[in-house]
């Protein structure tokens, strides 16, 4: 079937099924969700459990080695690592990527709950969380107030959290920053020793007193009633008058012994926003929802609701990431806007005004045709399918330039209407197939990539198929059509004029004395060709360098304030504020909220919260406005300020794109002893310290604390008949509470009742002396005749890695340097270093994750390779021709080696997309060079004039490709900023170099081919 024919001869249908489709585009563009980056699901999970009191060694022994052991019988598994703090140890399991992540939770869930009868029974809490982009904040909010408790903040929150998920889209909605409530039952051990009442006959008693059995029914004729018994607490006064023994013939209750009442729990989460008392509250989007009708929802909620706070209560908007969204899309849309416009004047100075008009409608109707193929593909827009738009914009309009440049010269070959558009379609429509999946086989490859980043760009290589699939499809249908309607024969003169007057002046000009030059002293121009090729792959790697993904030029950072191990969270506190104060006296800053014992919630896609850790503080910061040199210099001058801060590292993190890794420079060092791993670590820090461009150093391993030694005293336990365990819970029970029932409302409000001391916000040693030890006969004994106390040191942190025990150094990179460049540098310095047998080293962070992706990278651009090569030897049925279009290819490496080094730009994870993105483009031109050289030599004309005749006809098709592709480039590689900037001028550098470059070399290479191969008769003979 002639397809052009057929679409004119039914162009109704044609213009309906062409009006569906566009239509169907432009509902998916107001439609289809919005984010600033695209989701990125890892398959992975993480375990926390939290041990109160327990000390790194004991939970690396007791909880630690058994949950590893079960996780590492998993198969597909990554990497194991393991943090293990005060009471506190997170195992997480990353599994290869491309692995169901789903069942992958499920196993570790199921492999979890297999080993948990295996742990001790004193673990507070474990959980599992899955890895998943919907855990990212869409909106933070506070609500601030210096002189309201945490009570009433608490009972504005969950009123409001009631408002908010009702919202469409709201997955889950979160209170955090407040501390519990509890019944506190506060013993007055002193007075129970004296009375002979043990702490397990007041437990026992609150438990047996507040049993709420269920006694059935009782039926009465045809009636049937159920039993409803009294056993549980009414009020806090029926606790107080529990009967808990007696004492000189009298009962003992336990407002006797005790104090109840309500009170807080113990709080390790301390927030303010701005410098006030507060507690945050978070909003997760479900997926597949627009943010930014969730976050217009969500404010008029919180609008309508701060109208009716008390006052002194207020309610402040501390994140939402809708502006970051609507600031990105916008700007890209823009980017997009000037590409497209540029690319218009061009085709209308090249084509004329009638000729222009078919050509730039394929621009919009492509876009929106190609957006509704990627919303139906599960994608959504955000700045990787944008650029991937533009891109494509410069690509989608050659196919329609080269038809109705055919169209056109069937015209002036005297065929009118739809007999030249048809002609003129049908004779281009196979190579415009070829050209077109070509460019798509240089972009099939990336959506294979199979890594993090690879899935993090995998939006850019579907919205270039989808778009040049929809250009093709236009090309073939639409633009014939449309070319019977608007195209005319040109009249006498009019084709000298303009921009075809310029380009046939520099053809018959310059142009044809270089390749007539060029053809007289082909070798000279071979060995020039290598010795740039060699010139470009020194400058490659001397001095363009590697990275992989830049920082997130975001007027957002956070600050990291790490005590030492044994702080408490008062002295975290204090060092907070004194962050807090500096962060007052800068005019730029628009908000900040501070974290005290836990990390800020997770409001940027790479960036995971700390769990709680009374040692550390998080601070997020948001300034007005981004300007990079103001920032590059605030962020500068805080690093110096905090670096004087004693008794604590504090460290600035900007937000940086891409998939998430620990931190730029990551080094562990893997060991047995904890002591060496420590001393080791030691030593490389101090010269990573001195290392230039290495900031925010961190020495995990470095962190250590001050743990309470109990020693009992086990033969004098013995001859008092005291079980040790009984010695350990009373311990436990009088320092860290112990819960021993729960006391529910008459409103449905549950509340633990907690036993514990009354010991006001802390306990401190001269507590200790207050506890008593009940023994067989029933005496109290005080603890200290039992057991004595010493403080030691313990280890802060222990890390493993891959079941091993490791010690785990971390750095950033200051501007102006690269990773490469640091690890050299570290590397000169440990290259000196003693390392003990069995102790290695290796690197992780961005490197690990580089090489990975650019060996993904470099996959994908073999495969590209292969892929093009074979529709080439399919359409020529040659191994030389193909070699000769080639050739193209290493002069676009050259291009865009200059291209990187010119800017100042190295070749990033983007440049690598670039360059791939590239071999499709100037494989094109090659094609069209040679396939008309082969057309006019199999015509019968000699070799040098066929040459010489198709390096001028295609001139004029191949230079406008090359300036539309480079005038839709232009916007996103000045104002896309350091993501886009690489991939941009890597695309241009390689187009304009490549170019100018084939326009000579390649058909240099096809005259030395055809003679060296006429006698094979590989090449027609001229």
């Amino acid at each position: 079937m002639n397809l052009p024919a057929w679409s004119i001869r039914n162009y109704q249908f044609t213009l309906v099924v062409f009006a569906g489709l566009i239509v169907m585009g432009i509902t998916s563009f107001f439609t289809m969700p919005r984010t600033e980056d695209p989701p990125l699901n890892l398959p992975g999970a993480s375990v926390f459990v939290v041990y109160p009191g327990a000390n790194p060694a004991d939970l690396e022994e007791l909880v630690v080695h058994p949950i590893e052991e079960a996780l590492n019988e998993l198969n597909d598994i990554k990497r194991v690592e393991t943090s293990i703090g005060n009471g506190l140890a997170v195992t997480s399991v990353e599994f290869h990527f491309g692995t169901d992540e789903d069942r992958k939770y499920d196993e570790v869930v199921r492999q979890v709950n297999g080993v948990r009868d295996e742990l001790p029974e004193e673990i507070y809490s474990m959980e599992t969380y899955h890895w998943s982009s919907s855990d990212v904040v869409i909106m933070q909010l506070a609500l601030v107030s210096e002189e309201a408790g945490y009570p009433a903040l608490q009972k504005l929150a969950e009123d409001l959290k009631k408002e908010l998920d009702r919202v469409p889209g709201v997955m889950r909605t979160e209170i955090l920053a407040v501390p519990g409530q509890e019944v506190r039952i506060s013993l007055d051990m002193e007075k129970m020793a004296r009375m002979n009442i043990p702490l397990d006959r007041v437990a026992g008693a609150l438990a047996g007193n507040n049993a709420q059995i269920p006694a059935g029914s009782i039926r009465a004729g045809d009636v049937s009633f159920n039993v409803k018994t009294s056993g549980r607490y009414h009020t806090l006064d029926e606790i107080r008058h529990t009967v808990v023994g007696s004492y000189m013939g009298r009962n003992v209750v336990i407002g006797h012994i005790a104090t109840v009442g309500y009170a807080c729990e113990d709080n390790n989460y301390l927030a303010r926003f701005n410098g006030r008392k507060c507690i945050f509250m978070t909003v997760k989007q479900k997926e597949d929802y627009n943010v930014m009708n969730i976050t217009e929802d969500l404010r008029e909620q919180a609008g309508i609701f701060r109208e009716s706070l008390p006052p002194g209560v207020e309610l402040e908007m501390v994140f939402d990431q809708s502006d970051s969204v609507r600031t990105r899309v916008n700007g890209f849309l823009e980017n997009l806007a000037g590409g497209i416009l540029l690319v218009g004047i061009l085709i209308f100075l090249s084509l004329g005004w009638r000729a222009s008009l078919v050509v730039i409608m394929a621009i919009p109707f492509s876009i929106f045709i190609g957006l509704g193929w990627v919303d139906l593909a599960g994608y959504g827009l955000q700045q990787i399918t944008i650029a991937a738009l533009v891109i494509a914009l410069g690509l989608l309009v050659d196919n329609s330039i080269v038809v109705t440049e055919n169209i056109e010269r069937f015209h002036a070959l005297g065929f009118r209407g739809e007999e030249a558009a048809v002609k003129g379609t049908t004779q281009l429509a196979w190579p415009v197939v070829s050209a077109t999946a070509t460019t798509m086989c240089a972009f099939i490859p990336i959506i294979l990539m199979p890594d993090k980043a690879g899935k993090f760009i995998q939006s850019l290589p579907v919205t270039v198929i989808f778009t040049l699939t929809a250009s093709l499809l236009m090309a073939l249908t639409l633009t014939p059509y449309l070319g019977k309607v608007f195209l005319r024969p040109s009249r006498r003169g009019t084709d000298a004029r303009g921009f075809k007057k310029l380009i046939r002046r520099v053809v018959e000009g310059p142009y044809r004395k270089s390749l007539a030059f060029s053809l007289r002293h082909a070798w000279l121009v071979v060995v020039l060709s290598l010795l740039a090729l060699g010139a470009a792959g020194w400058l490659f790697y001397a001095e363009v360098g590697r990275s992989f993904f830049p920082k997130a030029e975001k007027p957002q950072f956070m600050i990291r304030v790490n005590a030492s191990e044994s702080s408490s969270l008062q002295a975290t506190d204090r060092l907070a504020r004194q962050v807090e104060a500096i962060l007052d006296t800068l005019p730029g800053v628009k908000r900040y909220a501070t974290n005290i014992g836990h990390g800020n919630p997770r409001i940027y896609y790479n960036i995971f919260p700390r769990q709680f850790d009374r040692s550390y503080a998080e601070i997020y910061v948001e300034l007005h406005e981004y300007e990079t040199e103001r920032f590059d210099h605030l962020v500068a001058r805080l690093r110096a300020v905090f670096g004087r801060i004693p008794g604590a590292r504090i460290n600035i993190k900007e937000l940086e794109q891409g998939a998430p890794i620990e931190a730029p420079l990551t080094l562990k060092i893997m060991g047995k002893n904890l002591e060496t791993l420590r001393t080791l670590a030691a030593e490389v820090e101090t010269a990573l310290r001195s290392t230039p461009g290495a900031v925010n150093v961190e020495n995990h391993s470095s962190r250590q604390g001050m743990d309470l030694y109990f020693s009992i005293n086990r033969e004098k336990a013995g001859m008092y008949g005291i079980p040790v365990g009984q010695i350990d819970m009373t311990i436990r029970t009088a320092i860290a509470g112990t819960e021993v029932t729960s006391y529910r409302t008459d409103e449905g409000r549950e509340y633990p009742v907690v036993m514990r001391m009354p010991a006001g916000d802390s306990i401190a040693l001269s507590h200790l002396d207050r506890i008593h030890i009940p023994t067989a006969t029933g005496r109290q004994v005080p603890l200290r005749q039992l057991a004595s106390y010493e403080l030691r040191r313990a280890p802060g942190v222990i890390s493993h890695t891959g079941l091993e025990r490791c010690a785990t150094l971390t750095a950033d990179i200051e501007k102006g340097y690269s990773l490469d460049q640091v690890i050299a540098g570290l590397e000169e310095k440990l290259e000196k270093f003693r390392w003990p047998a069995g102790y290695t080293y290796k690197y992780t962070g961005e490197l690990e994750s580089r090489q990975e992706s650019f060996a993904g990278i470099a996959r994908a651009s073999l495969l590209a390779v292969l892929a093009i090569l074979a529709i080439l030897v399919l359409q020529f049925r040659s191994f030389t021709r193909p070699f000769i279009i080639f050739a193209a290819l290493p002069l676009a490496f050259i291009g865009a080696c200059l291209g990187l080094y010119l800017t100042g730009n190295s070749f990033s994870f983007t440049a690598g997309i670039g360059f791939i993105s590239l071999i499709g483009i100037v494989v094109n031109n090659s094609i069209l060079l040679v396939d008309y050289t082969t057309l006019l030599s199999a015509e019968g004309k000699g070799l040098k004039q066929a040459i010489m005749e198709a390096g001028e006809t295609r001139f004029r098709p191949i230079v406008l490709t090359t300036l539309t592709t480079v005038g839709g480039l232009l916007p996103l590689t000045l104002r896309g900023g350091t993501l886009w900037a690489p991939m941009g001028w890597t695309i241009i550098g390689g187009l304009l170099v490549s170019t100018f470059l084939t326009l000579i070399v390649v058909p240099v290479l096809y005259f030395l081919f055809a003679r060296l191969d006429r006698q094979l008769d590989l090449l027609p003979a001229g």
